[in-house]
């Protein structure tokens, strides 16, 4: 086996290489990089180009954990941010400020960052440039390394290795970011790059089951298989209300009648008029879920159908973090697997499992003169059901039993990642190929579709969230649920 600080001390005195880094259009950056340093690549360009989409710093703070030779610490800096960077390699802290000067860059770097007991190293000193607006880290992705691999050096190790034990470097954030409040500031992101491995499969997951909104900003598909992920990471409608009613007659309805705040969520233990599609009943029995939120009127431009289905999604994704595994709405590939959990959509606003009906959405909206009110309510079976009009099933009866204000929380969340927009977060993505994947799911059982006499085979979804259809001669394009029979 190779000596580690042998193989170190080789490439640093290898001498340092010069990177011409082109990050956006014709505009590019030259950049010195020790051999030990990371230099900028593909992944690179990726998180910097999430972090551009966030538009010009005008003094907001930035850190960055990892810079390696401080390309997008210095392109961010170029755009107004303040940045604050740092590395616990001390030659990627030499290059980052030398290639900074020869820049023309104000940034500050610091040598530190976490350590594998998940503190910060120099946590103080980095500190004190905060509370930041966005804070960023290109996660090292190499899998740990076996005890009879060839080990990288010590430098090398700690910018590309994954060696952190409890989940990942990713994981040990979250957990000083759960402890310490005062890094990052209220209404501030967290941006995080990661590939498709184990432990970036399952980060947004982890993430979630402890309180954080998520989403991806962008991705970049290799031809090896290899897909690199930037997503970011929010404390969810921060300025928003949470009620909690032991009876109403109708959350959504609740919600409609009262002046609340977006992102505002109200819940009751049980509903006495709860109503589904076509105002059919939703009954709530004991220990189920009844909730709806107020969300940004302008979101039913995308379709209300899509809003739904979107919401569908956002159920799966709680019932995935409450189980730690891969969310849908992550990558539609991870959506096959779930039909293992027996959990699919069933168009237009349901979500269905093997057994039966698991839970229900439905966006209401008012209109008072210019001003439109959309509410978004959703009803989850968590005990066993008995339901006597159609066939359904308890969350409990496919997971682990979980307490309701657990996975209250766990769907605030995802409704948040769905549906919140913010300054600082990404854009929200269209779901449809994730959509697609869950009712294939639930169309893979050979369900065929009604609609009066005719029966219609479902091909895809379009961009808005209707059905697409044959019915052998012609295509059909179905956008209400009326007449409409699953058999």
């Amino acid at each position: 086996m190779d000596d580690p600080i042998k193989r170190e001390l080789e490439m640093q005195t290898s001498g340092a290489s010069i990177h011409e880094w082109i990050y956006r259009g014709q505009e590019g950056l030259s950049l010195l990089v020790p051999a030990t340093v990371y230099p900028p690549r593909e992944d690179t360009g990726l998180l910097f180009s999430c972090l551009s989409k966030l538009g010009k710093g005008d003094g907001k703070k930035l850190l960055e954990i990892g810079c390696g030779s401080g390309a997008v610490s210095i392109a961010t800096a170029k755009l107004g941010w303040e940045v604050t960077t740092c590395d616990v390699n001390p030659l990627a802290i030499a290059a980052t400020t030398g290639n900074a000067s020869y820049n023309k860059v104000n940034l500050t770097a610091i040598e530190g960052g976490l350590d594998e007991d998940s503190n910060f190293i120099n946590q103080q000193l980095i500190e004190s440039r905060g509370p930041f607006d966005i804070i960023t880290w290109n996660l090292p992705y190499l899998s740990p390394i076996k005890e009879d691999e060839d080990r990288l050096g010590p430098f090398e190790d700690a910018g590309l290795v994954d060696s952190q034990e409890n989940g990942g470097w990713g994981v040990a954030l979250l957990q000083i970011l759960t402890r310490e409040n005062n890094l990052l500031k209220q209404g501030g992101a967290i941006y995080l790059l990661h590939t498709n491995n184990e432990r970036g499969d399952l980060l947004q997951s982890r993430w979630r089951a402890a309180g954080w909104a998520t989403r991806i900003s962008s991705e970049l598909q290799f031809d090896d298989g290899e897909r690199l992920t930037c997503f970011a990471a929010w404390k969810p409608h921060e300025n928003a209300t949470k009620q909690f009613h032991d009876v109403l007659d109708s959350t959504n309805q609740y919600l409609l009648d009262k002046e609340l705040p977006i992102g505002s969520m109200v819940t009751a233990k049980r509903q006495r008029s709860g109503r589904g599609q076509r105002k059919r009943v939703w009954d709530t029995n004991e220990g189920d879920f009844a909730g709806s939120w107020v969300l940004e009127s302008e979101l039913v431009e995308s379709g209300p159908g899509l809003i739904q289905l979107d919401a569908g999604v956002a159920v799966i994704d709680a019932i995935c973090a409450s189980q730690d595994i891969p969310l849908a709405s992550a990558h539609w590939t991870n959506c096959k697997p779930l039909s293992n959990h027996n959990l699919s959509i069933r168009w237009p606003n349901d979500v269905w499992t093997a057994s039966g009906k698991l839970a229900g959405c439905l966006m209401e909206g008012r209109q008072t003169g210019k001003y439109h009110k959309v509410v978004l309510g959703i009803g989850v079976n968590l005990g066993i059901s008995d339901n006597k009009e159609y066939p359904s099933i308890g969350l409990c009866e496919i997971t682990n039993p979980m307490q309701i204000e657990t996975f209250t929380n766990l769907l605030d969340t995802a409704v948040a990642s769905q549906f919140e927009t913010g300054k600082l977060i990404p854009k929200r993505r269209n779901q449809k190929n994730a959509i697609w994947a869950l009712m294939t799911n639930y169309l893979s059982r050979g369900l065929s579709l009604t609609q009066g006499a005719e029966k219609l085979t479902v091909t895809s979804i379009s961009q808005g969230g209707e059905l697409i259809c044959h019915d052998g001669r012609k295509e059909h394009i179905v956008s209400d649920s009326y007449n409409l029979t699953w058999d």
